[in-house]
């Protein structure tokens, strides 16, 4: 332990003085049409073990900007121009040059939307097995008889299987139910062999999706800005949906995917010729987090456009359609 402070201090006397590779962070900023954004605030760093070293500037009227310089952690940079989105990019090698392009997105039209986080808050348990049950976006509950939902926006079957105790588990099992009983009873509360597998269980399962009407389905966007707030595209996109999707979760809980998003088209409604006439847009980050043990339940984070015919999924973020004490309408990015 007594090298460490000698260490740190031998490498940042290096990055000082220059001797540690010196190495250039460029980058390229263009909107989401493509064309450069130029007269953009750059701030590209270099993380040190003490002081880190910043340089700021504006990007040229080709949306450029670039600074060299050493680092004994990593490269980042903020990009920021008003009526734009901001970009942030961390955790860049400090071993290398670096020529990034990154998309600083305008704000537009920022509207009311029905809006929800992922994860425990918004978590919601399948109310039945190997049935088809409809999800309603605008209310974030199942349809009835399961729930206060009205519009089956989507399907959703699901079916699980115990698979045996976790590992560590399986040759003291008894010791550890006996032990959960007794912490039962002095808590006071019910002990089942139900609530135990749940608990101390190795699951699988499967969630498969579908959309009720034709023409309704999910699209899957490839344009996933993972460094800006507005991570996808303003407008839902008008054709590519699939109707059908299904999720093979080999363990307790499927996270999903984190760098892709999601477009719903849902309540699609037709005229007499068969021709689409109406239908309602949302758009998902992430993807479906699935968890398999007991009942089994998902969890999604969203935003729900509730006008029909409407694409535009860029979220007034001070104007959430939830009402605010719903748990998981604390929704900071568009």
């Amino acid at each position: 332990m007594r090298y460490l402070l000698p260490l740190a201090f031998c490498a940042a006397f290096l990055v000082c003085c220059g001797l540690v590779g010196r190495h250039e962070v460029k980058v390229r900023v263009v909107d989401e049409s493509g064309a450069s954004v130029a007269g953009a605030k750059s701030s590209i760093y270099f993380v040190n073990a003490r002081n880190d070293v910043r340089r700021d500037g504006l990007t040229d009227k080709n949306g450029l900007s670039s600074a060299s310089g050493s680092g004994t952690n990593s490269f980042g940079f903020i990009i920021t121009k008003e009526g734009h989105y901001q970009a942030r990019v961390e955790g860049l090698s400090k071993d290398r040059d670096h020529d990034v392009k990154v998309v600083l997105p305008r704000i537009l039209n920022p509207i009311p939307l029905y809006a929800q986080h992922g994860g425990s808050a918004t978590a919601i348990a399948f109310p039945v097995q190997n049935e088809w049950v409809g999800f309603d976006l605008e209310v974030a509950d199942w349809v009835a008889p399961h729930g206060k939902g009205k519009t089956a926006d989507f399907l959703l079957r699901f079916k699980n299987e115990f698979k045996g105790w976790r590992n560590g588990l399986e040759d003291d099992i008894d010791a550890h139910i006996a032990a959960t009983k007794e912490s039962a009873l002095l808590l006071k509360e019910e002990w089942t062999m139900e609530k135990f597998k749940i608990k101390a269980g190795r699951w699988e399962g499967v969630m498969e999706l579908s959309f009720p009407g034709e023409g309704e389905g999910l699209f899957e966007e490839k344009r996933f800005l993972a460094y800006c707030p507005l991570k996808l595209p303003h407008l839902a996109p008008e054709e590519g949906y699939v109707p059908t999707r299904s999720f093979v979760v080999n363990g307790n809980f499927s996270p999903g995917r984190e760098d892709i998003g999601l477009f719903l088209r849902t309540r699609v409604r037709r005229d007499k010729q068969g021709k689409m006439i109406s239908a309602n847009y949302a758009k998902v980050i992430g993807d479906f987090r699935v968890s398999t043990p007991g009942p089994g339940g998902f969890s999604l984070a969203y935003y729900f456009n509730p006008t029909p015919n409407d694409r535009n999924l860029e979220f007034d973020t001070d104007k959430n359609l939830f009402p605010k004490e719903k748990p998981g309408t604390n929704v900071y990015d568009p």
